[in-house]
């Protein structure tokens, strides 16, 4: 689980709560760059920047439903299980996968063995019928 600065377990809302303020910091920041930067581009439009202004609205309205919606999902108990479903299986397949490709290294080592000078892995040199 996310630990806060303290090193304490995070709750999930004020988890969610602080992305959604992060990203409405976020998009007070842009408005205002813009705003600076229009001052020094030239006179644009009122309909220009009504236009601009609606769509940097819409961006941060969409913005906050998604991760209103991720909150509100993540807090759903089905939704969790669901969570813990495919973390689990993630963990597997890629324990499986690590799994394979480590036997798979191991096999190729052991078939080859070690250089021993003949020029062909996996034969030692040394007399024969020895």
């Amino acid at each position: 689980m996310a630990k806060d600065q303290a090193g304490e377990a995070k709750d999930p809302r004020r988890a969610w709560n602080e992305v959604g303020q992060h990203f409405t910091d976020v998009g007070r920041q842009i408005s205002d760059k813009y705003r600076q930067e229009r001052g020094t581009t030239g006179p644009a439009s009122e309909e220009q920047r009504e236009a601009i202004n609606e769509a940097i609205r819409r961006v941060v309205d969409q913005l906050d439903q998604t991760f209103t919606s991720i909150g509100n999902a993540l807090r759903d108990p089905e939704t969790n299980e669901g969570l813990k479903r495919a973390g689990r299986s993630l963990s597997e397949a890629l324990d499986a996968t690590f799994s394979g490709i480590g036997s798979e290294l191991k096999r190729r080592v052991v078939r080859k063995g070690p250089d021993d000078g003949t020029g062909r892995p996996g034969e030692t040199a040394g007399p024969a019928g020895a």
